[in-house]
This record gives C-alpha cells, sequence and structure tokens, in this order.
C-alpha cells in the first residue's frame, strides 16, 4: 500500500493556556507532533499572538530587503536585465548536488527576491547539458507564479519535467541514461511584472486558489463586507500591531503560515470574532515576500478553504493522462502546457560565451555567485 502522509492543525486547552498544534499522520495513524509549529498562549489573548514571531520563524519565505537589496532590484530594472546565469565552480562535476543545491535553495531565493514590488514574476529554466562530448541546451516553456508562497512548488515542478524530458531525450538520442549526463551550468529568465498603484488584483496561494472559495473585495460589490475588509485593513497596517482591533468590529480574519520543518503552507486564525461562520464576513489576511500587508480577500467558505487535501484520490490530466495525487501539481503542470513546448538546442561545446554588462549579485546575500545578464547600458 502506498504511504500516504497528512497533516492536522488544531488548537488544545490546557489549564488556562491555548497550544497550537501541528501533527503528522501517516496512512491515518498519528506519528508526531511539530515542535517547530507549536505555540502556546494565555486563553484571554487573541490568535494572533500565537504567530507574533512569524516573520523571524520563517526566514525561507519571509525574506529581508534592505536598502542595498533594492538599490540591486532598481540596478535590474534599470539595466533591464532578465537573465541570470548559475554555474558550478568545482573542479569535479556534482550534477546532482548542483541541481539540489539549485532547485532547493538558489533558484528559489533569487525568484523569492525577484518578487518583491511584483504582481507576478514569468519564470523559465534552462541546464546546459554535456553528455557523450555533445552540448545541449534544454529549456522549459515560461511560468507564471503569481504569489510567492508558490515559488518552491513551482521550481519543483519545472526541475522534474527538465529533468525528465533530458531523460527521455538522452536514452532515445544518445542510448545513455540521465546519469551520465553532466549538468554545471543554468539560466533563469525571469520577468518582473510590477506592483501597479491602480492594481486591485490579489492572488491566492495556488493550493488555496484551487479550493474556489474566496471572492475578490471590488468596488461596488459585497458592500457590507467591503466597509469591514476596510476599516480592518486600517487597524492590520498599524506600525502598532498591538492596537487592538475594536471590539464592535464582527468579523474573522485568517492569515498563512509556513511550518519550518515540512514547508507546509496552512491557514490559522488571527482574529474570531463570530461564531456563526455561515454569515460572520471572514477574510483572509495576504502579505508579500516580507511579510508587509498586501490586503483582504474575502472567504465564502470557510469549510472548504480550511480543508485539508487528503491526498487519497488520484487527479489525471486529459491532456497527456499524466497522474497526480495533489491538485496543485495538476494545476502547475497544466500551466506549463504538460511540458510540449520544452525546447532543446545542440551548441558548439568549444564555443565561449562572451557577454558585456554583467552584473554579479553579492555572494553575502545570495549565497549563490549569480550572474545578471543586462540588456541595456546604464
Amino acid at each position: 500500500m502506498a504511504r500516504r502522509t497528512q497533516s492536522r492543525y488544531i488548537f488544545d486547552i490546557e489549564d488556562n493556556f491555548r497550544v497550537f498544534r501541528h501533527q503528522f499522520f501517516v496512512n491515518g495513524a498519528r506519528r508526531a507532533d511539530c515542535t517547530s509549529c507549536e505555540s502556546r498562549v494565555p486563553v484571554s489573548e487573541p490568535y494572533h499572538h500565537h504567530w507574533r514571531n512569524d516573520i523571524e520563524n520563517n526566514r525561507s519565505h519571509c525574506i529581508q530587503i534592505g536598502s542595498e537589496e533594492k538599490d540591486i532590484l532598481k540596478r535590474i530594472e534599470d539595466q533591464a536585465i532578465e537573465e541570470f546565469i548559475l554555474c558550478d565552480g568545482s573542479i569535479a562535476a556534482r550534477t546532482n548536488d548542483f541541481l539540489l543545491d539549485a532547485g532547493m535553495d538558489a533558484v528559489p531565493q533569487l525568484l523569492r527576491f525577484l518578487s518583491f514590488g511584483t504582481e507576478k514574476l514569468e519564470a523559465t529554466v534552462g541546464f546546459y547539458v554535456d553528455v557523450k562530448k555533445e552540448r545541449m541546451y534544454y529549456e522549459s516553456s515560461p511560468l507564471n507564479i503569481e504569489n510567492h508562497f508558490d515559488i518552491g512548488e513551482a521550481v519543483d515542478m519545472i526541475f522534474s519535467m527538465l529533468l525528465e524530458k533530458i531523460s527521455n531525450y538522452v536514452l532515445l538520442h544518445q542510448k545513455v541514461p540521465l546519469e551520465a549526463c553532466v549538468i554545471r551550468r543554468m539560466k533563469v529568465t525571469v520577468k518582473r511584472f510590477c506592483v501597479s498603484p491602480k492594481s486591485n488584483s490579489l492572488k491566492l496561494p495556488l493550493q488555496y486558489r484551487v479550493k474556489n472559495a474566496t471572492e475578490v473585495i471590488e468596488n461596488g460589490s459585497s458592500k457590507h463586507s467591503s466597509d469591514l475588509a476596510q476599516l480592518s485593513e486600517t487597524y492590520i497596517n498599524r506600525k502598532d500591531r498591538n492596537q487592538h482591533i475594536p471590539a464592535n468590529l464582527k468579523i474573522n480574519l485568517y492569515t498563512f503560515r509556513v511550518c519550518s520543518t515540512s514547508k507546509e503552507l496552512y491557514a490559522v486564525p488571527y482574529l474570531l470574532r463570530g461564531d456563526d461562520v455561515e454569515n460572520t464576513p471572514t477574510f483572509i489576511i495576504q502579505t508579500d515576500v516580507v511579510g508587509d500587508f498586501r490586503g483582504l480577500l474575502e472567504i465564502r467558505n470557510i469549510r472548504k478553504f480550511l480543508r485539508v487535501d487528503t491526498h487519497d484520490r488520484v487527479f489525471e490530466c486529459r491532456q497527456c493522462q499524466s497522474h497526480f495525487v495533489d491538485r496543485v501539481h495538476l494545476a502547475l503542470h497544466k500551466q506549463i502546457a504538460c511540458g510540449r513546448n520544452f525546447m532543446v538546442w545542440y551548441m558548439d561545446k568549444d564555443a565561449i560565451e562572451l557577454h558585456e554588462n554583467c552584473l554579479p549579485l553579492p555572494k553575502e546575500y545570495f549565497k549563490y555567485e549569480w550572474v545578471g545578464l543586462a540588456r541595456k547600458r546604464i
């Protein structure tokens, strides 16, 4: 039988404390409690006191952007830099380690940095592959990333599909397995779509978008809820986060968290003022990649929104008949058209690429030696 994992998120009351727990289940049996998610506060305190230290504890998803980093982003914009090169500088080829570092850390870190101040990114990934004295370049089709919480899943999907394509191609044409390939260089192409002052577009993480349980608050729609949302935004946006939302404001608010152990994304209560979940206006708080408030989305069906996918059913892509146990993976798979538009080019292995106007990104911030390729001179 396939191993089926699942998470459960609960609150317990112990003495005079309310305790939040993230529990891991395998094939329906409880295996462990996540120590990194557990939070304990007095029962009388509001729910958001459980999450006061989230930005400090979730640095893998909330980044820090200072004046130096903003200067780098401005140079990237001014020089129209969309292509970024990463090379493996080690003497001995280490394809597996390079791909692991790139997929788990280097590429997600770059994309989170580039997502600051944007509504979405359009990302393309390419691998330079050496096999049997030949060099080829494999490139994915562009993938839109509309919420910074989607970056990890998006990179996983692109990498896995690229490696599957490479494996099939070299087996068919070079008669060798993927393990015979050497990959020491990659290129990430990123188009940044910056936030417009007039934009009212807020996208949920894809994991929650596929649930179809929310509604964007627009001018003229859901007037009562819009007034409550505006008032809540006023208080949530205050510099003093200890400022209490007025007691007469009957509203339920939720926020997103990321488990630092399993990297799972989930929604938790921020403020609960109404027991009647069917009729109490309910919203999810949206934040950007640095943890700053972006806005609210109204949740029309809170039970559906909070329900954890059990991963006990299989979803099939109607185009290529691939199977998935996660709706997010299926949605990403569809976005890149089943990988049909992935490309491969043969290159002269002895050719040397020369690029002017390169922008090395500071290793102190990125840890990896990214180089941006500028299209404009300053």
